[in-house]
């Protein structure tokens, strides 16, 4: 038996709540699109698509030291990108701005973690975001881009990995329902701000988390 496994760090409520502002009233603007529910959002850092059911205990003991040891970071989301590229769209993200080294460590070690434990992890090149909505007809997603650009920045103080089972179509309106498996503390202490934004945006293969 294998289960949908990721890892992510999940935006406050406080958070979440001022994107629906900026988000609510467009659901309805393009039917091409199928947003992701607020409850959703995350920005992952390690995806497992079949997790095998021996290696969930060693993987979670070994995720719960890496957040042990990885200081509190601030995050910033802000400027709209797509996969796989702006012109043959297929899924809407807002960007990191902020935090993006500290992800980016989170993914690598967590992914060489899940490899040592026997569970595969995804292999796509990690680009930190936030996944707003997919479409199953690939279009040119220039004015979305645009549009998520105008929304300005959304910004908190990380403080734990949570570990999350995704279960397909078993949500409401055929959802996926997700199911928290641990809620991992970051180091206490000064957050750590000093990431370099990533202004630019990166394009390439599309992840399936």
């Amino acid at each position: 038996m294998t289960m949908r496994t990721f890892a992510a760090v999940v935006p406050p409520q406080t958070v979440i709540e001022e994107m629906e502002d900026y988000i609510g009233p467009r659901r309805e603007a393009d039917r091409r699109l199928s947003w992701v529910w607020p409850e959703h959002w995350h920005i992952t850092t390690l995806f497992i698509e079949d997790l095998p059911v021996h290696t969930e205990e060693p993987l979670l003991e070994g995720l719960e030291s890496l957040a042990a040891r990885t200081p509190r970071f601030a995050v910033r989301l802000g400027g709209g990108g797509c996969f796989p590229d702006p012109f043959q769209a297929k899924v809407f993200y807002l960007g990191v701005s902020l935090g993006g080294p500290s992800l980016s460590a989170l993914s690598k070690t967590g992914r060489a973690l899940a490899s040592t434990v026997g569970a595969a992890p995804d292999g796509a090149r990690f680009v930190p975001h936030l996944t707003l909505a997919r479409t199953r007809t690939r279009f040119d997603g220039t004015r979305w881009i645009g549009v998520l650009d105008s929304f300005g920045g959304f910004g908190w103080e990380a403080t734990e990995l949570t570990v999350i089972r995704s279960h397909l179509r078993q949500g409401p309106r055929n959802r996926s329902r997700y199911e928290v498996l641990a809620e991992l503390p970051f180091a206490a202490g000064a957050p750590q701000g000093g990431d370099s934004a990533q202004g630019d945006r990166e394009y390439g293969v599309l992840p399936r988390w």
